[in-house]
Parts: C-alpha cells; structure tokens; sequence
C-alpha cells in the first residue's frame, strides 16, 4: 500500500493526463471513496482516517478543483521503514525479536507532529465488491519514547503470521500523514527450513 503521499502524487498524475487535458469533453471529475473505510487495511482507499483526520489526498484535491490549496496543510511522509527496510521490500522477522521503526515525516506550515503507531494482524476478513469488512483489533508490542519522536521499537508478535505496522503522524489542525510496512513472522524451523537446514 502507498503513503498518503503517494497517493496524493498518483491522484495528481492521473487527474493531469486524463481530466485536465480532456477540457473539451470532460465534465469534471470525483473522489471514489471520499471518506473512511476499512478495505485490507484502514487506509486503503479512504482518504480521511476514523477519526475525521484529512489526508494530503483532501489539500490535493481542494487545490486542482479550486485553484487553491488549504490554509494548513497536511503532513507529507518522505519514507517509512522498519529494520532498515520499505513496504515495498519483502520483510521478515523472527518471532518475539525487537525491530526498530522510522518515519520521515516533514510539515509544510512547520507544525508539531505527533506520531500514533499500531500493530494489526493482517486482515483475514476480505470481501468483494466494496462489502463491509472487520478490521482486525490492534495488538500489543509497540515501545515509542514519546508521541513527539518519529521511531518506534517494534517486539515482533510470538505467533508466526503476516502482519502490518501502521503510522499516522498528525499535526494538531486535523491533518494527516499516513503509511504502513506489511511483514511476516517467522518461527526458527521455518528460517531453518527456508535456508534449507530441513
């Protein structure tokens, strides 16, 4: 899944090279999901979080529809990672280690952030067609030195499994920035077994 930001970068690039540039026969353009919803992951597809937070998706829009952008805009998250790695990599870790996490994450109008992470299992409970689904309860393991500090220690959970580290960093004004690393428990035999001890 792309940060908020990314999103809004894939937002922006679509809307140019179809809806801006088709000014003779496009009537205009919508959001699919303005709002929030649980789909794989509580940030999929929406653009606002559970609690009414607005994404940079929100000031990206406000600015291509209207000309202008927002008063205060949202936070804009440069890289997520945990033990060194991206979402986009292939994470593994072994089970009840402890893993460092960081976001990079800057402001435009230079307000404080605070940082909220959460552990999920990942989502087991999938439907088609855009139906409801759960979303899955958070779980313990999460050690932050404060909620100023961009870094969180990660106690990767005991139970081997696929798994999901979620970071929303906000600015006080009801902005923002939101981004996760997917990952995969493994036990010691199925390290062993992946490098071929077995």
């Amino acid at each position: 899944e792309e940060t908020s930001s990314q999103k809004a970068t894939v937002y922006r690039s679509r809307y140019e090279a179809s809806v801006r540039k088709d000014t003779l026969a496009c009537l205009g353009s919508y959001v699919f999901l303005w709002g929030q919803k649980q789909e794989r992951t509580p940030t999929w597809y929406g653009i606002f979080t559970e609690q009414g937070e607005e994404s940079e998706v929100v000031d990206l829009k406000q600015y291509l529809w209207t000309g202008k952008g927002p008063k205060n805009r949202a936070p804009h998250i440069r890289e997520l990672k945990l033990n060194g790695k991206q979402a986009s990599d292939v994470v593994y870790l072994q089970a009840g280690q402890s893993y460092p996490a960081l976001a990079s994450v800057t402001d435009p109008d230079k307000d404080a952030l605070t940082y909220r992470w959460e552990l999920l299992p990942e989502s087991t409970d999938l439907k088609t067609g855009g139906d409801h689904e759960s979303r899955p309860k958070a779980l313990p393991g999460l050690q932050q030195p404060s909620s100023s500090q961009p870094q969180v220690l990660l106690h990767a959970p005991t139970a081997p499994g696929a798994y999901r580290l979620f970071v929303y960093a906000t600015d006080g004004q009801g902005n923002v920035a939101t981004g996760n690393v997917p990952f995969y428990v493994e036990s010691g035999k199925m390290k062993a077994e992946k490098n071929g001890a077995y």
